[in-house]
Formats: structure tokens, C-alpha cells, sequence
């Protein structure tokens, strides 16, 4: 791949995290195999204050106006992708110039989102307006999470992804050093941290004077009161990094105001001191525990307190975990993927005629849209405006879960069941399909059990039918496989290439066996060009519209907790499950769905934080209050003892991973079976009044 950066500044680190963000992912990303031309406009600032050395990794180009970057215009015409960063200069004048220009794809590169996102909202167009953003194929971003989809639905990028900062683990690593400060901070002056930076610092600082501080940093005002004992350092090039966070005993991370609001936009100020192994106390903010799991690999402070009381403990395990987190995933190396990942995902997404074709339907089916997942997936595909068939047999889906949704004039109910001839409602509208979801097969051990020979036409026969629907209507499909495919996975967490350890003949195998041959299925039809195929295997999801009567563990015990019978543990409660909200496995799947790359193959979709189902029994007698007792009972014949997804794939292909925490989501799922238990009490009374009445 040819690629043309267009960014802030390449030469000099001084006061900014963009030259050290572009250095390492540039390199990483030329040593898979690309070439790279970084063009800079030359600004006084910066070329006084150069630290770069010789360059060999990319070609390193300066253009000192508009006009002079007409000179690169084969160069950046020619490019398989052009890349427009944050802060560059006349950044809109270039991003136009870009988009007009490249013949590849164009991205947008933000190393300041939120700071951006709020300019754009006060008007002020700097180097982004709002007119450009649909134009970029791509709009990379340092911050993650919600962020994203208001991105593309505020502003109507065709895809939000998030690319973190990240570091080089050949430059920032551990070194022997003596300790010279018990907290340090590097980072530039800025007036929306220095309030953080004098509760966490300066006023430790001077509650603290035997122990010793430093701030490192330009732009400092002269009028701050620095106590006796915090060192200043006015500029620690990127070649001093790692010896200054070896000679920290703790070094601080404070997150600009913005960037606290929207969450899920880590400093690369992080990963630097993380792969150094140094400890890190930070100020808190949403999707931090995603990155670093907190009291293990990071300390998370509020108050003065909470930094003079981690000053007198050894955090030297913490700043091992730290740094064993940062090299598992949050290096140049890993971002360099991700990046080529996302402009491969564009570039297909330019050059794909038949999504174009796709993108002017209106109508998706989802078979099995009454049910739990199928009807919070038939809300979203009506939100974002497309006209939904949902076909469902009412067998283990519910008409109730779809009621508020009979009066919307783009939705239709079409009953039958998927393992017969579909009806002609369905063979009709197929010239108007975009998608086809197959959510049709029952997914509780207890349902699909319940008649092991539908279960198995069902996911097979059922999936024939649908693919047959989908070629004729030139839709892409998407199959709701399942974590079961792996059975009681020996490789852990679970990985889309492990080929899984499932018993053929168990009592599960009806479910397991069944959604592996419908993946065998969906994959030849792609590999034979008859209908274009996604895959999710989809691992514990709950939420509301789960039936009481499910029979997993989630509705298990939170209903035997609201109603105040025995709680009913299978096994030793040892056995461990990743939980994921609906409304994060939903999102994922209308990811996959509208993935416009190359065949990814399966894509795991789940929460990978795992816990045992006596920490969830425990986290549900908690929030119901309830006093019932622990009953125990066998674990069921081929039940998993443990399951947990990787989701790196999901994460690189689509820039999807779960934002609902485990608290949040049940706090949810409780309010809504507590509602659902009592209505149907409610009910009873009012037939009971109504007799005596009578």
C-alpha cells in the first residue's frame, strides 16, 4: 500500500503528542510491507525545535503553503490511501484538496476528538468542518466508545473506528535508574488539567515534603505556585522518556476535560509509562477499566488522599501488569494492523459497485424477529430507516416483544417457520432486500432441547432457505452463530480460529451441531459467489424481552430471586461466563452486517470480561435485595466450564467492543423482569376483584 500523511507535525515532539503518535505507528505500519510519504507543512514552531534523526521508515517532505503542496499532487492522486490528520494547518483548505485529489481512499486522522467534536459544534471549522466529514472513507479517532456512532449519525461519516495512540516497545521499555521522584507528570500546560494536576500533584506535593515530584512540560505559566519540593523540567524530548519514567516511582496521568466527558480516550502518556513498567495513578473516566484493570495494573485516584495513600505502598506489580497489558495489546505494532485493517475496510467499501447497489434497498428480513435478540434488531434496523420483515413462528419468540412496533407503518409480521416452503410474503419482497438476518433458531438449552429435530432443521434447513432468499435477491446475509461451536473450549479465551471440542452425539449437540453445519453452509455460498455471507458467533447475551422460562443463567437467577424462590446454582458455580448487554451485542451485529471488507470468516461477538456464575448469583442477590437461599444442583451433560471471547477481531474489523458494564446491564434486566413478573399479578387481582365484585 502507497500511503500520503498529511499531519501536524513528523520533526519535533516539542509541546504535542503527534510527531511520537505518527513515529511509532508509521514505523510499525512500513515494517508490514508499506510505503509511507508524511508531508508536513513547515511551521516555524516546530522547525525550531526538530528532534528527529534520520528517517527510514517513511519519506519525510515539507510544503510551506497551499499552493506549495501542489507539488505532491501525483504523489497523493496516485496513493492507495491519503490520511488527513488533526491540527493541520489550513486543515480544511488540505482536506479538500485531498478529497478532491486522491483517487484512493481519504481518512480522517483525529488525535484530539472530543477538542474537535467541540469545535465543530461552536462553528469553529479550524482544520475539520462538518461538510467534509462525509467525504473521508474513514474517520480514525483517538476516542473510542460512544463516540464513534455519534460521528457517523451526527455528522455522516461512513464509518467512525477507533485508533487509539500506542507506543514502541523498542524505545519505551524498563530501565535500571534510581528513583528521583515518587510522582512525575509529563505533559503540556494546559488550563483544563492544571485543576487536576494541583489535586493530584501540587497539593500532595505539599501534604507530602519529604517526598519528591516533578512536572516535565512547555507553556507553564510563570504565576504558579510550585512547592519546594516539585522539580520543573521544561522539555524531556522522546528520547528521555523511558529514563524518566524509570526514575519515577509513580507517574501521573491526567486526561484533558473533554476527553474525561466523552471517556474511552487514553493518553499515549499511558501506554509510554505502561510499557516503561512504571506505576500509573490517573484521574478516572469511562472505558479506562477497558484498558487497564483497576487496583491490578493501574491506580485511580479522586481526591488528594487517594495519591498521598498509593505514595506509601510498593506498586511494582502494578507497573509489571501494566506493562504486560500494553504489549499484549496496545502497541505500534497492533495499531499498525488495525490501520491497514480500516483502510482496506474503506477502500472496499470505495470500490464495491454491489454496495452501492445494496445501500439504495430498503428492506431487511429478520427471521426470528420476535424473539429476544430479533426484536431489539428489528427496533434498530427501524431506527435507522429501513423497512423490516419480520418472519417468526411465535414458538419461542413473542408477539409482546414486538407489539410496539405493529402500528410503525415500515414494519411487518409475516408467521411461519423457516424449515418450510417460505411464504410468498417473503419470495415477493425479495427484489427490495438489502439484508437477510437469520435469528430464527431457538437459543436456550431448555427450548432448543425441547425438540432436538426442529432445533437441527432449523439451523440448517431454515439457513438453506434464507440463502436461497438472499441469492435471489442479491442481500447479504447474516447467520447468528454461537459461541456453542467451540463446546467446552480447551483453548482460552476463544479465538475465531479455534476449531472447538463438541460432543456430535450429546444432548446439546441438536444446537451445537446444528449451527456448525449452518456456517459450513453460509461459507459455501460465499465461497461460490451465490450470496454474500457474514458470520457472528455470538456468545452470552442478556437484557430485556428474555423470557422468564429461558432457562439461562442470567433470566435463571434473577428470576428466582424477584419471586423469592431457592436459587438455583448447577454445579459448584465455579463454571465461568462473559456476559454481554443486548444492546452491545445489537450494535455489533449491524456492524458485521454492514461490513463492506473482504469475507472476514466467523467473528466472535461477547463482553470478555469473565466471571463465575456464584460472582453473578452473588451480583443478583445484591441488587434484588432478595434473602433466598443458594440450592445446588448437577451441571447439566457438555456444560462449558469456561467461556470468554477474544474479540480482537471484532475490534479491528468493525471497531466494536462492548461500552454496558456488568452492573448497568442487570440493574436493567432486573427493572425489566421485575415489570414482567408483575404484570401478569397484576392481572390476577384484577380477576380476582372483578369475581368478588361479582
Amino acid at each position: 500500500m502507497k500511503l500520503v500523511v498529511l499531519g501536524l507535525t513528523l520533526s519535533s515532539s516539542w509541546g504535542n503528542g503527534h510527531a511520537t503518535t505518527y513515529r511509532a505507528l508509521l514505523k510499525a505500519f512500513a515494517a508490514r510491507g508499506h510505503e509511507v510519504l508524511f508531508l508536513e507543512r513547515d511551521k516555524p514552531w516546530y522547525a525550531a525545535h526538530r528532534d528527529l534523526g534520520d528517517v527510514d521508515y517513511c519519506t519525510l517532505a515539507f510544503y510551506d503553503s497551499l499552493a506549495d503542496l501542489d507539488r505532491w499532487h501525483g504523489e497523493i492522486a496516485a496513493a492507495d490511501a491519503v490520511i488527513v490528520g488533526s491540527y493541520v494547518p489550513d486543515g480544511v483548505a488540505v482536506g479538500a484538496y485531498a478529497q478532491r485529489t486522491a483517487r484512493g481512499v481519504t481518512a480522517f486522522y483525529d488525535i484530539d476528538t472530543p477538542v474537535t467534536l467541540a469545535k465543530l459544534e461552536r462553528g469553529d471549522f479550524e482544520y475539520l468542518s462538518p461538510a467534509l466529514i462525509p467525504g473521508y472513507g474513514v474517520y480514525l479517532s483517538f476516542t473510542g466508545g460512544p463516540t464513534l456512532r455519534h460521528i457517523e449519525e451526527r455528522y455522516g461519516s461512513p464509518a467512525a473506528r477507533a485508533l487509539y495512540c500506542s507506543v514502541d516497545p523498542d524505545i519505551y521499555r524498563p530501565i535500571e535508574a534510581e528513583k528521583r521522584w515518587d510522582l512525575s507528570y509529563l505533559g503540556t500546560y494546559s488550563p483544563d488539567r492544571q485543576a487536576v494536576l494541583e489535586k493530584l500533584l501540587i497539593e500532595p506535593a505539599r501534604r507530602c515534603r519529604a517526598r519528591r515530584f516533578v512536572v516535565a512540560g512547555p507553556q507553564y505559566p510563570a504565576d504558579i505556585d510550585w512547592p519546594a519540593n516539585v522539580e520543573r523540567i521544561e522539555h524531556v524530548p522522546p528520547a528521555g522518556h523511558p529514563a524518566f519514567y524509570a526514575a519515577s516511582r509513580f507517574t501521573l496521568n491526567v486526561t484533558r476535560a473533554d476527553m474525561v466527558k466523552a471517556g474511552w480516550s487514553p493518553s499515549v502518556r499511558l501506554f509510554e509509562a505502561g510499557a516503561c513498567g512504571t506505576p500509573i495513578i490517573s484521574d478516572r473516566w469511562a472505558g479506562l477499566d477497558r484498558l487497564f484493570a483497576r487496583g491490578t495494573e493501574i491506580v485511580l485516584a479522586d481526591t488528594v488522599d487517594d495519591v498521598v495513600a498509593a505514595l506509601g505502598t510498593d506498586a511494582g506489580a502494578v507497573g509489571a501488569a501494566a506493562r504486560e497489558r500494553t504489549l499484549g495489546g496496545h502497541t505500534a505494532a497492533h495499531r499498525a494492523a488495525e490501520l491497514e485493517g480500516h483502510l482496506d475496510e474503506a477502500a472496499s467499501r470505495k470500490n464495491n459497485k454491489r454496495s452501492r447497489t445494496m445501500k439504495a434497498k430498503k428492506t431487511a428480513l429478520v427471521a426470528g424477529g420476535a424473539g429476544f435478540i430479533g426484536s431489539h434488531i428489528c427496533d434498530r434496523l427501524i431506527e435507522d430507516g429501513l423497512h423490516v420483515l419480520c418472519f417468526d413462528n411465535l414458538q419461542t419468540g413473542r408477539e409482546e416483544n414486538i407489539r410496539h412496533l405493529r402500528r410503525e407503518p415500515r414494519f411487518d409480521l409475516i408467521e411461519g417457520d423457516v424449515t418450510d416452503a417460505l411464504p410468498a410474503a417473503l419470495t415477493r419482497s425479495a427484489r427490495g432486500l438489502a439484508l437477510v438476518y437469520d435469528l430464527a433458531c431457538a437459543a436456550s438449552p431448555p427450548h432448543y432441547q425441547a425438540d432436538p429435530e426442529h432445533t437441527m432443521l432449523t439451523n440448517v434447513v431454515g439457513a438453506s432457505h434464507l440463502l436461497r432468499l438472499a441469492e435471489r435477491a442479491g442481500a447479504r446475509f447474516l447467520l447468528s452463530s454461537t459461541s456453542e461451536v467451540y463446546g467446552d473450549p480447551e483453548m482460552h479465551p476463544q479465538q475465531e480460529n479455534y476449531r472447538g471440542w463438541v460432543n456430535c452425539t450429546g444432548p446439546r449437540a441438536c444446537y451445537d451441531e446444528g449451527k456448525r453445519a449452518a456456517e459450513t453452509l453460509a461459507f459455501d455460498f460465499d465461497r461460490l459467489g451465490r450470496a454474500e455471507v457474514r458470520v457472528a458467533r455470538i456468545f452470552n447475551t442478556y437484557g430485556p424481552r428474555m423470557r422468564p422460562d429461558d432457562g439461562r443463567v442470567v433470566s435463571n437467577l434473577i428470576c428466582q430471586a424477584l419471586s423469592g424462590d431457592d436459587i438455583t446454582i448447577y454445579g459448584d458455580g465455579s463454571q465461568t461466563r462473559s456476559f454481554c448487554y443486548v444492546d452491545d451485542l445489537v450494535e455489533g451485529l449491524i456492524r458485521l452486517s454492514r461490513y463492506e471488507g473482504a469475507q472476514p470468516g466467523p467473528v466472535n461477538l461477547g463482553n470478555p470480561i469473565e466471571l463465575t456464575v456464584s460472582e453473578l448469583a452473588e451480583r443478583v442477590v445484591a441488587l434484588t435485595e432478595s434473602d433466598a437461599d443458594l440450592v445446588y444442583r448437577p451441571l447439566p451433560v457438555d456444560d462449558p466450564r469456561r467461556r470468554r471471547p477474544d474479540i480482537t477481531k471484532a475490534h479491528k474489523l468493525l471497531g466494536w467492543q462492548p461500552e454496558v458494564d456488568l452492573e448497568e446491564g442487570l440493574e436493567q434486566t432486573v427493572a425489566w423482569f421485575a415489570r414482567a413478573i408483575e404484570r401478569p399479578r397484576r392481572a390476577e387481582l384484577r380477576m380476582e376483584a372483578t369475581v368478588a365484585a361479582e
